[in-house]
């Protein structure tokens, strides 16, 4: 992969943030605008590929308008010296998948888990509120500052629903999304729902409590399989802390049926301020770490 230069047109590159097969994330110092940005990089070798250049376009088109204090929000897409980059609200801190990378890291994000899962499903409402379905809820799509805030972003696969007519004349598609947290329609290649990113919250949550996504496989298609037709792993059972009510909500989430699950972000955001998580505080110095197989 070819090294980028230190400063692309207004752009001075600061320290890198990601790295993937077709693009680099840094921050970086807009002197356009005097202000520290979060800049999405197509790298060199697919500068050419139009079908990039077009996710790039879309991740635009969805993020552009987003006024929320949970969402990454896009500035520009620009072009400078053949380098295509997506400006966009930097915020310096890991994603949730670092925070649950190890044991210590998660006893630490346990105690803000509602105000997490809570943010992130007041973003998810917003987006939906402006007619997209984001389809790639994960944690390493969510951002979460040291007091539990947290920014949601990656809308390079966000869709609108179809209406009723788009709905009767929808054709399978290929599925698109991370396995361990798609929905079963989504997985079927059904229309966009906003639901389905109900029972991707759902995985999330499970994970964040369990200390792992609720299925695993021998290979992608028995992971998708277990999402489709496998009942949703009790929660309780890697967590003894964790309160029944919180295991329903999550059941309820990760319901197979569109139907059985909560109808919007809203429906969640409520259950997760008027249920206990946990039987015990998960902050207090006296709680156990429990250790499961």
């Amino acid at each position: 992969m070819a090294k980028l230069p230190d400063r692309i047109g207004p752009l001075t590159l600061q320290q890198q943030l990601g790295m993937g097969r077709q693009c680099q994330v840094w921050s970086a110092f807009d002197t356009s605008t005097g202000t520290q940005v979060a800049v999405k990089i197509l790298v060199p070798e697919y500068s050419r590929d139009r079908s990039q250049r077009r996710q790039l376009e879309h991740e635009l088109r969805v993020g552009q308008n987003l006024q929320h204090p949970n969402l990454i929000r896009v500035h520009r897409l620009s072009e400078y010296q053949g380098l295509f980059c997506l400006v966009m609200d930097l915020f310096q801190h890991p994603n949730l998948r670092r925070c649950g990378a190890s044991a210590a890291e998660r006893e630490r994000t346990r105690p803000k888990v509602v105000k997490i899962l809570t943010g992130i499903a007041e973003a998810l409402g917003h987006l939906h509120g402006l007619g997209w379905v984001h389809r790639d809820v994960k944690p390493a799509n969510v951002l979460v500052g040291p007091d539990g805030d947290v920014k949601v972003l990656d809308y390079a696969i966000a869709a609108q629903p179809p209406g009723f007519l788009g709905k009767l004349l929808w054709t399978k598609k290929q599925a698109q999304g991370t396995p361990s947290y798609m929905a079963p329609e989504q997985i079927r290649g059904q229309p966009p729902d906003f639901r389905s990113d109900v029972y991707s919250l759902g995985c999330v949550a499970y994970e964040m409590l369990a200390g792992a996504p609720p299925f695993t496989g021998s290979d992608q298609n028995d992971l998708l399989g277990k999402h489709i037709y496998a009942n949703p792993p009790v929660v309780e059972a890697a967590n003894r802390n964790v309160t029944p009510a919180a295991s329903k909500l999550i059941r309820q989430m990760m319901a197979k049926k569109l139907a059985d699950r909560p109808a919007t972000m809203q429906d969640v955001v409520r259950g997760l301020k008027t249920i206990r998580l946990f039987e015990r505080d998960p902050g207090a110095d006296s709680m156990p770490v429990e250790k499961h197989p």
